[in-house]
């Protein structure tokens, strides 16, 4: 997934920080309201609330529908009030005290107060809930306290340079819709908030359809002024990735999110493409990309051994994939932090395609012996595993991998499962490896809650590998703790290191840019995106334009090339 909470805040010491005013809008003079907009996804949400998916698509509707208390200016990445007109911060750094706008109200006419944030807040951190991510991601916050009806501070346990960040970003749920039901089970299928869209249409496996609220308190906001132009947002879920694609080149889809760089590359030449009916938008952004490898589940015997880690990792031929299946659309991944963050270490290299040194780490690791099929075996044990994805696409890649172990003795069976059923197996720990992609933030942090010893043994947990050691769990504190940027990059390359060493994943590819098709009749701003614009929001200030669709529709019709 990419970042979901948005820009760290460093604040001063000698005195309590205020909010500052907020930056210029962003939207256009000339958007206008009206139309739908339809979103081609290869997946349906696993649970419609984020709290209890913890997904990005799940995420990306919830964003549509909930608001956070601030949010992040997609040019500066200043926070900017939302559901909070003001916050103070303690000198301390201990307390965080927001004012809630008092015109921010639910959709369904109700305000939206501090008993409001309080119930958020105090839901996704009960045990009892579904939200083990989340009670991670907040550990650092002791308690919420209301102080009066639109006046709510937070207690933090210890010091955390994101901690303003994370309560920001809190997406605040009315008590009075959630508080009626069983957290866990009741609101699969139903939702509320105070968003720019309300829940219209659900077709489960199919589509989630959102419609416009007319009533939204916050239309006038600054930065919503010509933002969330469209009447309908629909979430259309086509499992097969061709399938959609080919859906979206016969107009049945506005937008597509390239997930294969082959495709991106090789199959945008159709007619549709060629007259300019279909834009293809490269997106240079600033928002920090996600990695993909496979991660390894630690509590199986096979993959305790970090020797045998290392050599699997000997045995996946990035350079090959990049540069044969992904047109060089990625980057070789080193780690977690990505290869041109600040905070990369140069002592990190992708690890080479490297058969002979594989073959060398497992001898060391007892794997000397082979059967009748040629597959290593050690004590009885064959090195036979599955690996887990949940993205077809993903195949192509692995079967690369799959043939490369072949050689060397391995036995890798690949199995594809569907985004929610993979996310479970993955978060019940029934899984022996699988693939993944792992958002990360502009500001590392937070290793704790991915990679930390007190989060292996949770269920659900961003800790899928079950990985533990001891010196990451202290470096992880003091990141967290260090406000200073200077002094945390040091101590973010060396954790990246000892994660590198120990290879609880294997990191395979990261992206540099977004890929993204969109059909012709839409206006938008002079800029058609924004620095710290992602996929689920770049169309957020677009709009549906009557020329353009008039001209798209009688090009379309008489076989001609549309002229910008």
């Amino acid at each position: 997934m990419h970042q979901l909470l948005g820009i760290v805040l460093i604040f001063a010491l000698v005195q309590p920080v205020i909010s500052r005013a907020n930056p210029a809008g962003l939207g256009s003079a000339a958007a206008k309201k009206g139309g739908a907009f339809t979103i081609l996804t290869p997946s349906y949400p696993k649970d419609l609330l984020f709290y209890l998916a913890f997904d990005e698509l799940s995420f990306a509707i919830n964003n549509q529908i909930l608001e956070p208390l601030a949010e992040n200016h997609p040019v500066s990445f200043e926070f900017m009030p939302r559901l909070a007109e003001k916050w103070i911060i303690s000198k301390d750094k201990m307390k965080f005290t927001f004012s809630l706008n008092k015109k921010a109200a639910f959709s369904d006419g109700k305000p939206v107060t501090a008993h409001d944030v309080k119930f958020t807040f105090d839901t996704i951190m009960d045990p009892k809930n579904k939200t083990v991510p989340w009670q991670s991601n907040y550990s650092s916050i002791a308690s919420c306290h209301v102080v009066d009806d639109h006046t709510v501070q937070f207690q933090a346990k210890t010091v955390h340079f994101k901690n303003f960040e994370k309560l920001a970003g809190l997406l605040v749920l009315p008590k009075h819709f959630f508080e009626k039901g069983d957290f866990n089970r009741d609101f699969s299928r139903k939702i509320l908030g105070s968003g720019a869209y309300t829940l219209k249409e659900l077709k489960h496996g199919e589509k989630v359809t959102l419609e416009r609220s007319e009533n939204f308190w916050g239309k006038d906001l600054t930065q919503n002024i010509g933002r969330y132009n469209f009447d309908k947002l629909v979430y259309r879920a086509v499992s097969d990735y061709n399938v959609g694609f080919e859906m979206f080149k016969k107009g049945d889809g506005d937008f597509f999110y390239f997930l294969m760089a082959k495709m991106w590359e090789t199959e945008t030449d159709s007619i549709a493409f060629k007259n300019g009916y279909i834009k293809k938008l490269r997106a240079d952004t600033l928002s920090p990309y996600a990695t993909s490898g496979i991660a390894w589940n630690l509590r199986k015997t096979l993959f305790q051994d970090s020797r045998v880690r290392l050599a699997l990792s000997h045995l996946f031929n990035r350079e090959r994939i990049i540069k044969d299946l992904f047109y060089h659309n990625y980057l070789a991944a080193t780690g977690t932090v990505h290869t041109k963050s600040i905070y990369h270490s140069s002592k990190l290299k992708p690890i080479p395609f490297d058969p002979n040194k594989a073959k060398v780490l497992l001898r060391e690791a007892g794997w000397t012996k082979t059967d009748d099929q040629g597959i290593l075996i050690k004590d009885a044990e064959r090195f036979e595993f599955t690996l887990l994805i949940n993205s077809a696409p993903l195949e192509r890649p692995f079967t690369v991998y799959q043939e490369d172990l072949k050689r060397s003795g391995i036995k890798m069976n690949i199995v594809v499962k569907d985004w929610a059923s993979s996310l479970k197996l993955v978060d019940d720990r029934n899984f022996d490896a699988t693939g993944f992609a792992r958002g990360r933030s502009t500001h590392p942090s937070d290793y704790a809650d991915m990679w930390g010893s007190n989060q292996a043994d949770l269920k659900g947990s961003s800790n899928m590998m079950g990985y533990k050691n001891p010196k990451l769990d202290a470096l992880a504190m003091k990141i967290d703790a260090t406000f200073d940027q200077k002094a945390r990059i040091p101590l973010v390359k060396e954790i990246d290191e000892i994660i590198a060493s120990d290879q609880p994943a294997s990191f395979g590819w990261e992206a540099y840019f977004l890929r993204i098709g969109y059909w012709n009749r839409f206006g938008h701003p002079k800029q058609i995106y924004f620095p710290y614009s992602e996929w689920h929001n770049i169309f957020e200030y677009w709009w549906l334009d009557d020329i353009k669709s008039q001209k798209l529709q009688a090009a379309r019709q008489s076989g001609v090339a549309l002229k910008d």
